[in-house]
């Protein structure tokens, strides 16, 4: 595959989002994305060499990014929508975007009436369940990739759980939900012997757990690369 821009994201989260694009649109007819946080549009951009009849528009507040094919809006994410109000969109790509945003639920409402019928939304998100995370809390109080104080400009601030966005996409009915733990990194692994140990123990209390979640989409939430990998992406489809 082709050497795929990381951004302003964890390494091998837009090798993700590329594979579960390729995998649900067929791009050989022209297609219609919004990137929204676009960042500094590298990814954007790849997506539109790869694909010429993509029609592709980027969306962030603080973007710099500048390319005359594809349109750029300086915008936070809620008045993008509000303002242009997009409809019969194939796809929206939300990398490394939701502890950016606040008002969460009416985001998603808003994703999923820009999308045309089975279209589908991409949201990628730092995985806050990792071994690594949970003992940084334990003695200092913060995530490892949040800080413990924030200024009122915060940048990542809204940490939200994989079964909260599962929630959201089911609410505002997104179907096909999938889950995938990537962002390996060798520094991690050191915590796989005690993830060994903890596992188990998890693993009974989610499958006893009391719920209408299905154990499939209980496994896939809760993988045992949870515990390691720092992000996570998940499709779903309107």
């Amino acid at each position: 595959m082709q050497d795929i821009p990381r951004g302003l994201t964890q390494k091998g989260v837009n090798r993700e989002v590329f594979k579960s694009l390729s995998a649900n649109i067929d791009f050989s007819t022209p297609r219609e994305i919004l990137d929204i946080p676009c960042g500094e549009g590298v990814f954007a951009a790849f997506l539109k060499q790869k694909f010429p009849n993509l029609k592709i528009t980027g969306v962030d507040l603080r973007t710099g990014a500048k390319d005359k094919d594809i349109i750029f809006h300086n915008l936070k994410a809620q008045d993008y929508l509000s303002t242009y109000q997009p409809k019969n969109l194939d796809a929206i790509l939300c990398v490394s975007g939701v502890m950016c945003f606040d008002g969460l639920p009416d985001l998603f409402s808003s994703f999923h009436s820009a999308l045309k019928p089975g279209g589908i939304l991409i949201i990628t998100n730092d995985n806050i369940l990792t071994i690594r995370d949970r003992l940084n809390f334990l003695f200092f109080g913060h995530l490892k990739r949040f800080k413990l104080l924030f200024d009122k400009n915060e940048g990542n601030w809204n940490l939200v759980l994989p079964q909260a966005l599962f929630m959201f996409l089911e609410r505002n009915g997104f179907r096909k939900i999938s889950v995938k733990y990537t962002a390996t990194y060798n520094e991690d692994l050191i915590f796989v012997p005690l993830a060994l140990i903890v596992y188990p123990l998890f693993l009974i209390s989610l499958l006893l757990r009391k719920s209408p979640i299905s154990v499939k989409d209980r496994m896939q939430l809760f993988p045992f690369g949870m515990f390691y990998n720092r992000h996570y992406v998940i499709t779903a489809q309107k």
